[in-house]
């Protein structure tokens, strides 16, 4: 029987999610489907729709998320954040993976500081991923960032301060990332974005060394793949390795 997974937010047509997961099932010969919906409401999409087993959440419902889960790992309780959530008898489990997916974008990286741009559900997130580091955050709603900073044991740094770490990331829109970092400007660390659109591309000119935003977005895909099958997060699919490639490929990503 052909399980249904989707990813849901809003906006959602340029989600590169369904392309992911699709070459993931086609790797593990799963007979599975995985599409894509625009959703504001989640309690209402779960309502009216019936016979999922699993779900991706990107903006605006990992709050939501958080809030629809009867059960919760431990990152998805750390960062008050859900992004996936899978079905149980009992209703839906919910895991954080934008963590596991934030660590594995950095894991050949090399940083004592790690400034987190924004402070929504993404930036808790990032806070959390990197909570062994020289914590900086940065917002542009001042009451938000205090109140994150305090929480995540992070130092609340103007925007200059921040834009100077060794690992920065974005998890601010890609227009307001270009809107905040100049083209004359050279900052030293590594971008990050959370974002994988053009404009954050070209904010990433302006930093020693960018790492695409489709490097976290793979990683916690498959994070969610490894949920989905029962392994858990800490469990390799088969031939992970050769799969990575093959997303890779499909995303037309280069080393």
């Amino acid at each position: 029987m052909t399980k249904h997974y989707a990813v849901l937010g809003s906006p959602i047509s340029h989600s590169k999610s369904p392309l992911i997961h699709t070459t993931i099932f086609n790797h593990l010969n799963t007979d599975a489907d995985y599409h894509s919906h625009e959703v504001v409401d989640l309690a209402s999409f779960l309502n009216s729709k019936h016979g999922l087993a699993g779900l991706s959440l990107t903006m605006p419902l990992k709050d939501q998320a958080f809030a629809v889960a009867n059960e919760l790992d431990f990152w998805a309780q750390r960062s008050e954040s859900v992004n996936t959530l899978k079905k149980t008898e009992s209703g839906w489990a919910g895991y954080n993976t934008d963590v596991f997916g934030l660590r594995q974008a950095a894991n050949l990286l090399t940083f004592q500081s790690v400034a987190v741009l924004g402070t929504g559900a993404t930036a808790r997130s990032a806070l959390a991923a990197f909570q062994d580091s020289n914590l900086m955050l940065w917002g542009r709603n001042q009451d938000s960032a205090k109140d994150l900073s305090k929480r995540f044991d992070a130092s609340n740094q103007d925007l200059m301060a921040a834009l100077s770490a060794d690992l920065v990331v974005s998890t601010i829109p890609g227009s307001a990332l270009s809107g905040l970092t100049s083209k004359d400007s050279r900052h030293p660390g590594t971008l990050i974005s959370a974002d994988y659109g053009t404009d954050a591309y070209q904010a990433g000119t302006s930093f020693e060394n960018a790492t695409s935003g489709l490097e976290m977005l793979m990683w916690q895909a498959v994070g969610q793949q490894r949920i989905f099958t029962g392994l858990g997060l800490n469990a390799p699919l088969p031939d992970e390795e050769i799969l990575i490639e093959a997303i890779r490929r499909a995303l037309d990503m280069t080393k």
